[in-house]
């Protein structure tokens, strides 16, 4: 081989040494520096993260109504339908349709000329029946006191007796046919047996009705009720005389107050649910019968639960979880959640009162991110309103 290609070769050789001997010393400083000069670990500066805004809760207490809905039809505390029990012709009929009337006001007034004429019959025939009565107790009382001295004959004196019974007989007859006939004027009015609003007339003036033919409604609507059903579970928590609220589609801002005036004996074994009847005040008449309504009744209470708004729970497959906010980093834990005011729910396992939950945010954490409000804003308290 040639002396300069010898010479060449071993550059080539001398640079590849030199190359290898600076990447072990590049390694072993690396090494050092890792190590430290006592050989320990040393942990690399972690990324400082910036912290991911969110708004934030305090956990606090408040004393919770335990309540339970019900929903039912508004009907008419009393309803019944008017109709004659006579027959006859309509003279005249007393009230406006929809108007409210007192009780023994007069509805429908029933000609009653041809009552009027046996009537005037029947008190002719009686007074005559009195007088015949009359008579006989004379011829009576005269055979009798003529019997000691045998004027009259016994059988004479019971013929008279017979006679005056008769008599007295058709006096009596004649009396109750006259207060039949009465009783029959009386029903040729036609009154309202309670107070309350009358409907449409089904029947118009000059009407020829039957005995049972539905002329008009009348309904009592202060008070109205309302039938509901509630779970068994409830059924020992109710009593007679317990408030219950009633709200209607009609009405979207108002509350109706109501009080319990039955409560079910016995649980539905289908529906395991049992039945409350309320009473609802309507002075104002506002109300109707056949509205759709709920009804709520609050059956317990709940002193000093710790509540958070129900924003700040984040479903999962077993159930809730919060983020929880401790020394300023994020913390998922899980919950558990009882009753659901509105925009509230109560924690009964997984927080205390004081802790600060995330409201705001939490679908950018995962947890153990620290995290920050943005701005110097305080949390925000569940018991104020919004």
């Amino acid at each position: 081989m040639p002396r300069w290609e010898r010479v060449k070769r071993g550059l080539s050789i001398l640079a590849a040494v030199l190359g290898s001997a600076a990447i072990l010393a590049g390694v072993a400083a690396h090494f050092v520096l890792e190590r430290g000069e006592g050989g320990e670990n040393v942990p690399e500066p972690q990324r400082r993260r910036d912290p991911v805004p969110v708004a934030l809760s305090i956990v606090k207490a408040m004393t919770l109504q335990e309540t339970v809905f019900g929903v039912g039809t508004l009907e008419a505390s009393a309803e019944v339908e008017i109709a004659p029990e006579i027959a006859g012709r309509v003279r005249a009929i007393r009230f406006e349709e929809g108007s409210f009337v007192e009780e023994d006001d007069v509805l429908f007034e029933l000609d009653d000329d041809r009552l009027g004429h046996q009537r005037a019959a029947r008190q002719a025939a009686l007074r005559a029946a009195e007088i015949t009565a009359a008579n006989a107790r004379r011829v009576f009382e005269r055979r009798q006191q003529a019997r000691e001295r045998g004027v009259f004959t016994e059988e004479a004196i019971e013929e008279a007796e017979a006679a005056l019974e008769t008599a007295l007989a058709d006096r009596d007859r004649l009396e109750a046919e006259g207060t039949l006939i009465e009783r029959e004027l009386q029903d040729m009015k036609i009154l309202a047996p309670f107070a309350g609003v009358v409907s449409h007339r089904e029947v118009d003036r000059g009407a020829h009705v039957t005995v049972g033919r539905v002329l008009a409604r009348l309904y009592q609507l202060d008070p109205l009720e309302i039938n509901f059903w509630l779970p068994e579970r409830h059924h020992g928590r109710l009593r007679r005389g317990q408030p219950v609220t009633v709200t209607v589609a009609a009405y979207p801002e108002r509350e109706f107050a109501g009080t319990v005036q039955f409560v079910g004996p016995a649980v539905d074994p289908i529906t395991r649910q049992f039945l409350v009847k309320a009473l609802v005040p309507n002075e104002e008449h506002d109300l109707k019968p056949g509205m759709f309504a709920t009804a709520s009744v609050t059956v317990g209470e709940r002193q000093d639960r710790p509540v958070i708004p129900d924003v700040a729970l984040v479903a999962t497959r077993r159930g809730y979880m919060v983020f929880v906010v401790e020394d300023g980093v994020a913390v998922a834990r899980e919950v558990r959640t009882g009753l659901r005011p509105e925009g509230l729910v109560e924690i009964t396992e997984g927080l205390a009162v004081g802790e600060q939950v995330v409201r705001e945010g939490h679908l950018r954490l995962s947890g153990g991110e620290p995290v920050g409000t943005g701005d110097d804003a305080p949390p925000e308290d569940p018991n104020e309103e919004t």
